[in-house]
């Protein structure tokens, strides 16, 4: 027990204590945007001294959300909302990290409370270009994902990346990615990286991050910093 309250470096980030609030769901942002909800949600837990604070998973693109209620962090106009929680918990004492997400297969759903099971409609802001590594449905009352293309996964990696880079703008001091990473499909190379990257609508910001080549062979995505 004394070790909880002690405290944590990680590289260059020194927590207060060994307590750390995990990414939990709310479901409650509007075309990815995080909102007062979040404020309130995680201010506290920063307030009452925890150590590390972690935002819900955040998409990396529009289609990789469970919801369109979940937040994301693929376009530049996402950021001052985050930098107003981010700034607000690191006043308090802790340090801050964003889960980065694509939630393949599991995407275009109702929130849990709001079925039983099954997609949003497209009438009702749900989206049909699910993509996923093969084209097996998530249950039986959904419909088949988009098999991958070795083009859609070099879109999703280098959206990985980009938010990664865009989550250094929003100074949350750590981007864990919520997926594995995936092989190039030019060099064959297991990391979070855009050489083969296919056309992508990004944030001015993480554009530069998509005109890296293909130099991390060790498949980790670098810690954003602050």
């Amino acid at each position: 027990m004394p070790a909880l309250f002690s405290p944590l470096s990680l590289r260059s980030r020194a927590l207060r204590n060994r307590v750390g609030v995990s990414p939990m769901c709310q479901y409650s942002s509007d075309h990815g945007f995080a909102a007062d909800w979040h404020f309130v949600h995680l201010g506290p837990f920063a307030t009452g001294g925890a150590g590390l604070v972690l935002t819900e998973a955040a998409a990396v693109t529009p289609a990789g959300r469970i919801s369109p209620q979940d937040p994301g962090i693929w376009d530049d106009a996402h950021i001052p909302t985050l930098r107003r929680l981010t700034d607000y918990c690191r006043a308090q004492g802790a340090v801050v990290g964003i889960q980065l997400a694509h939630t393949g297969r599991k995407a275009s759903m109702l929130r849990p409370w709001e079925h039983s099971g099954g997609t949003v409609p497209l009438s009702e802001g749900g989206w049909d270009n699910v993509m996923a590594p093969s084209a097996r449905p998530l249950a039986s009352n959904h419909p088949s994902p988009d098999e991958l293309s070795l083009d859609g996964i070099a879109h999703v990696v280098a959206s990985f990346r980009a938010t990664a880079s865009m989550a250094a703008y929003s100074r949350t001091a750590f981007a864990s990615p919520s997926k594995s990473p995936t092989a190039c499909a030019r060099c064959g190379r297991r990391s979070f990286h855009s050489s083969c990257a296919s056309p992508l609508r990004i944030g001015s910001r993480a554009a530069g991050a998509l005109k890296s080549r293909c130099s991390s062979p060790h498949g980790y995505m670098p810690a954003a910093s602050t």
